[in-house]
Formats: structure tokens, sequence, C-alpha cells
């Protein structure tokens, strides 16, 4: 097959899956700039990045971020449990619930508490939730998944620095600036509190490591952890940045 008409054929089928599903509850019709009319944002695509998990295209932002002003608690964007849709759990106004899920789909916007500790905010864990694109979860707007572990170490071996900015927000920089995440902070998965906010960065990857645990990022002005081995539980809010590869 045309390597052209490879392409345009899984664009359209990537559409048409958004359109019929109503996936991550975004519009179908999605283009450059990245509108998402329904989620009241708006997304740029980031040049591409070539690294040894393949060519990567990252959103210029994190998800819910409502500017990319690292100036401002704007670029923050929204901190989600991972696995979870975008259900209103994930904005920092959100009110709180100690009655874990026994449903993937939540069906109320309430960010679950872990009272119990048992590292998840489902009853039952399940894996699949956020696999690639078609993961029954996928917060990303069409086209677009979460990066993997994987993936996120092979941008990470381009480079990168932890870098604060003027209003004294920390940030990473990662291969001379083609990739900027801001330090959002965490949401505690025992209390429902805010933590580290502008002071450190906690981004979620799409990889289900174990029964309540899945693969992330987290990184400070004093270190940055990579290796699958460092691990997240699934009730902490994380930031998510959405990537496409090619």
């Amino acid at each position: 097959m045309n390597r052209n008409l490879y392409y345009l054929t899984a664009f359209v089928l990537s559409i048409i899956f958004c359109k019929y599903t109503n996936a991550q509850n975004y519009d179908a019709n999605f283009a450059k700039p990245i509108i998402t009319e329904k989620g009241q944002y708006v997304y740029l695509e980031l040049p591409p990045i070539k690294t040894e998990a393949g060519v990567l295209f990252f959103l210029d932002r994190n998800l819910g971020a409502t500017s990319t002003n690292l100036e401002t608690s704007d670029s923050w964007g929204d901190l989600y449990q991972w696995g979870r849709n975008t259900d209103g759990h994930e904005k920092r106004y959100s009110d709180t619930t100690i009655n874990i899920s026994n449903l993937a789909e939540v069906n109320h916007s309430k960010f679950i508490v872990d009272e119990k500790k048992s590292n998840d905010w489902l009853s039952s864990s399940e894996a699949s939730l956020w696999q690639g694109e078609k993961g029954t979860n996928n917060p990303c707007p069409c086209g677009y998944r979460l990066p993997t572990q994987k993936e996120w170490r092979a941008v990470l071996n381009l480079g990168y620095e932890v870098k604060m900015n003027q209003s004294g927000y920390y940030y990473l920089s990662i291969a001379d600036g083609k990739l900027i995440l801001p330090c959002g902070g965490l949401r505690s998965a025992y209390t429902g509190n805010f933590q580290h906010i502008g002071t450190r960065g906690y981004y979620w990857a799409s990889d289900a490591v174990s029964k309540g645990t899945s693969g992330c990022i987290d990184f400070n002005k004093e270190e940055i952890t990579t290796n699958i081995s460092i691990f997240g539980y699934r009730c902490f809010g994380r930031s998510v940045r959405c990537v496409r590869s090619e």
C-alpha cells in the first residue's frame, strides 16, 4: 500500500473510531490545532522528537492546562487517577469520596480517596484501561495516548534539566526545550490534598506494573526517577501529557 494512502486510511479510521464511540467525551474532528470545544481547550502538536523508541509527537500542554505559560499555574493542568476517564475527578476543585468504585467507567466526578490504602480507586484492578489509543478510558484526544514507560525513558535519554522560572515554579526541560513538563504537583490518594505544587512533577505512563500500581516519571529540583521499578499507586492524582507515534 502507498505510504501516504496508509496514513490517510489510519487517520480516517481513527476519526471514525472517535466519532462512533464518543471517545474521551471530546469532539471527533481533530486537526491541527486540535480544538476540543467540549473540553474547552485548544491543544497544539509539538514538532516531532526522534528517539530510540521512535518518532514521538507530544501535545504542547498537559491535559486540562489552559496555557503553556510556565509563569502561571494555568500550565499545570489536571491531575488524573491512573486509568480513570475524564469524568471531572481530575479537576483540582473536585470533591472527594471514600467509596471505591465497582465500575471502570465511574458515574460521578469525585476524586476517590483510598482510605484503606488498597492502592487503587477501583475495587477490581484492570490493567488495560489506559493501554493505547483504544484503551477503555484513554483520556487523550483521538489519535493520542499516554506515553509508555519505554517512551518516557527514550525522551529523557536525549538529555534533561530541571529549571526554575521567574515565578519560582520548577519545570523539566527535555532535549534542549523540545518538550517542557511543568511541576504541577501531586494529589494525595489518602487525603485528597495537594502536595509539592510548583516544585515537583508527576506524570503517568500507560504501563500497568502490578495490581494497584502503574508506571510514571517523578521529578523535582534535585532528582529524577524513570526506572520501570519506580511505580505510582493508581489512586494518586498525576499529570497527563498525551503523545502519538509515527
